[in-house]
C-alpha cells in the first residue's frame, strides 16, 4: 500500500507522476492566468457560477451531513478509539496542537474578514432583514458565525479524521488516496487514488497562493498605515520574496521548531489584539452582542444549514452563491490540505478528542473574535464614529487598521496586528508546502527539504506573478472549482472511515 516512489538526485523520494503532473498543471494554469487573463477569468467564473447554481443544494446538504457524521462518531462507541496505536501518547501538547491547526486552518482569514464580513452583511443582510438597521447587526454576526463556525471546521474534521485514522491506526502512508482505503481497498493506489492526490495538491497550491495574495493586500495597507510607505509593484515583489523565505525556512525547520513555535506566537499576538478591542472598545455592547449572537446562531442553526433560498427572494438568489455556497466550496476545496495537515499533527488523539478539538474549540474562538473585532467595527459604523463600510469597500485589507485609528494606542496595536498578519501568512503557507511535500513524496511524514523548497518557492512565485498581472481572483476561482469533485471524495471518506471502524470493532469483539 505504499506509493511507488523513487529517489531523484538531491530531492530524495518522490512520486514522479504526482510531482510532474502537479508542476505541469500549476505552470499551465499560471501561464493562462498571465497571458490570457480575460479568458481565464471568464472560464473560471462561468465554472464557479454553474457549480453554485446547479449544485448549491448539494453543498448545503453535504456539509450538514458532515456535521451529523461527526456528531455520531464523537458520541458513539468509536469515540474512544485512538488515532494511533493503543497506548500511544499525543505527539504535541494540547495548546500547540490547537495553535497549529488554527493557524493552518484560518490563517489570514480572521484578520481580513473579522472586520469586513460583519459589515458586508450589515449593509446587505439575507433572510429579508432590512439593511443598516438595528435588526441587521445580529443577523450580520449570526451569518459570520455560520460561515466560520461548525460547518467549515466540520469539512476539515471529516478529511482529517479519515487521513489520521488510516495513517496512524492502519499504518498506511499519509495521503488523500489512502483515506479512501475502506471503499477502494488496494485500488486506493490506482488511478482514482492518484487523481484525488493530484487534485488535492493543485487545490492546495492554488488556494494558498490566493490567500497569500489576499494577505499581501492587507500587508500593503499595513505598511502604508504603520510605516507611511506606499508600496509599488517592486516593493510588493520584495515583500513577497521575504515572505517566501520566511515560510520556506519555517517549513524546512520541521513541525517541532518552525511551524509549532510560530503558531504559538501567533495565538499570543491574536489574544493580545482581541483583549485590546474588548477592553478599549465598547465593552458592554460587545458582551451583550456576543450573548445575543450566540443565541441567534444556535437558535437558527438548522434553518441556516438548509436554507437554499428556493424562491430567490434575496438579490434574485445571488446572495447564497456569493456567500454561503461559496464558503462551503472554499472549505471543501481546502479540506484535503488542512485535513491532511491536521491529521499529521493529531497522532495519539482519540476520535472524540479530535472532533471536539478540531470543531468546537475553533468555534469558541470564532464566536469571541467575530463578536469582539467585528462587533467593534459594527459599533463604529452604527454610531458614526468611523465610516467603516466605506473603508472596506475602498480596500478590504484596510479594515482592522482603520478600526484602530479611533484609539489612543491604536498605532502601537497596529504594529502588533501587522506582525500577526505576517506570521499568519507564514504559518499557512509553510503548512501548505509541508502538506504538498508529504503528498508528492508518497506519504512521508517528514518530506525532504528540497521537496519543501521546490513547492514553497512555487507557491510564492505564483502569488507574486499573479498579484502583479491581476490573475489571483481567477486562480482562487479555479481552486474553488475543485470543490465539486472533493465534495464526493469527502462523502466517500465518511463511508470509508465507518467501514474501517466497523471492521475493527468486529475484529476486537471476536477476539
Amino acid at each position: 500500500m505504499r506509493s511507488k516512489t523513487k529517489p531523484l538526485g538531491f530531492i530524495g523520494k518522490y512520486d514522479p507522476q504526482l510531482f510532474w503532473s502537479t508542476l505541469v498543471l500549476v505552470a499551465g494554469i499560471t501561464l493562462w492566468g498571465i497571458y490570457g487573463e480575460e479568458s481565464f477569468s471568464k472560464a473560471m467564473s462561468s465554472a464557479q457560477s454553474w457549480i453554485s447554481v446547479k449544485f448549491g443544494w448539494s453543498f448545503m446538504l453535504s456539509v450538514s451531513l458532515f456535521i451529523l457524521f461527526l456528531g455520531y462518531m464523537a458520541f458513539s462507541k468509536y469515540g474512544d478509539i485512538p488515532l494511533g496505536q493503543d497506548g500511544e501518547l499525543p505527539e504535541f501538547s494540547y495548546s500547540s496542537w490547537i495553535a497549529m491547526l488554527f493557524s493552518c486552518g484560518i490563517g489570514i482569514g480572521f484578520i481580513f474578514w473579522g472586520v469586513a464580513e460583519p459589515l458586508y452583511h450589515y449593509m446587505s443582510p439575507p433572510y429579508l432583514a432590512a439593511k443598516a438597521t438595528p435588526g441587521a447587526a445580529p443577523v450580520a454576526l449570526q451569518v459570520s458565525l455560520l460561515h466560520w463556525g461548525i460547518h467549515g471546521w466540520a469539512c476539515y474534521a471529516v478529511a482529517g479524521l479519515a487521513i489520521a485514522y488510516t495513517t496512524y491506526r492502519l499504518k498506511l502512508p499519509l495521503s488523500i488516496a489512502n483515506s479512501l482505503y475502506g471503499v477502494l481497498g488496494d485500488k486506493a493506489q490506482g488511478f482514482w487514488g492518484k487523481l484525488v492526490d493530484f487534485l488535492a495538491a493543485f487545490a492546495t497550491i492554488a488556494g494558498i497562493a490566493t490567500s497569500l495574495g489576499m494577505g499581501l493586500m492587507s500587508i500593503r495597507f499595513g505598511i502604508k498605515h504603520v510605516f507611511h510607505v506606499e508600496l509599488g509593484t517592486t516593493g510588493l515583489v520584495v515583500v513577497t520574496l521575504i515572505l517566501v523565505c520566511g515560510y520556506t525556512i519555517s517549513a524546512v525547520s520541521g513541525l517541532n521548531r518552525g511551524i509549532k513555535i510560530l503558531s504559538n506566537i501567533n495565538m499570543v499576538l491574536a489574544f493580545l489584539v482581541l483583549m485590546f478591542f474588548l477592553l478599549a472598545g465598547p465593552t458592554v455592547f460587545l458582551l451583550n452582542l456576543m450573548v445575543d449572537s450566540v443565541g441567534e446562531y444556535f437558535q437558527n442553526f438548522i434553518f441556516m444549514s438548509f436554507w437554499t433560498d428556493p424562491m430567490a427572494q434575496v438579490s434574485e438568489g445571488k446572495w447564497l452563491g456569493w456567500w454561503t455556497v461559496f464558503y462551503w466550496c472554499w472549505w471543501i476545496a481546502w479540506g484535503p490540505f488542512v485535513g491532511g495537515f491536521v491529521a499529521r499533527i493529531s497522532r495519539g488523539r482519540t476520535i472524540r478528542e479530535f472532533i471536539f478539538g478540531v470543531v468546537f474549540v475553533p468555534l469558541v474562538i470564532t464566536i469571541i473574535w467575530f463578536n469582539v473585532v467585528g462587533g467593534t467595527a459594527l459599533n463604529a459604523e452604527i454610531t458614526g464614529t468611523l465610516e467603516m463600510y466605506k473603508a472596506i469597500s475602498a480596500d478590504a485589507g484596510s479594515g482592522i487598521f482603520t478600526l484602530l485609528t479611533q484609539y489612543p494606542l491604536g498605532s502601537l496595536v497596529s504594529v502588533v496586528v501587522f506582525f500577526n498578519l505576517i506570521i499568519f501568512l507564514i504559518t499557512s503557507a509553510d503548512s501548505a508546502a509541508f502538506f504538498v511535500g508529504m503528498i508528492i513524496s508518497g506519504g512521508e511524514l517528514e518530506p525532504s527539504t528540497p521537496i519543501k523548497l521546490i513547492f514553497g518557492g512555487l507557491i510564492g512565485s505564483i502569488t507574486a506573478v499573479l498579484l502583479i498581472t491581476g490573475g489571483l481572483k481567477a486562480l482562487q476561482t479555479a481552486s474553488i472549482v475543485a470543490a465539486l469533485p472533493f465534495m464526493f471524495v469527502m462523502i466517500f471518506m465518511m463511508i470509508s472511515v465507518y467501514v474501517l471502524l466497523k471492521k475493527e470493532n468486529k475484529k476486537q469483539t471476536n477476539q
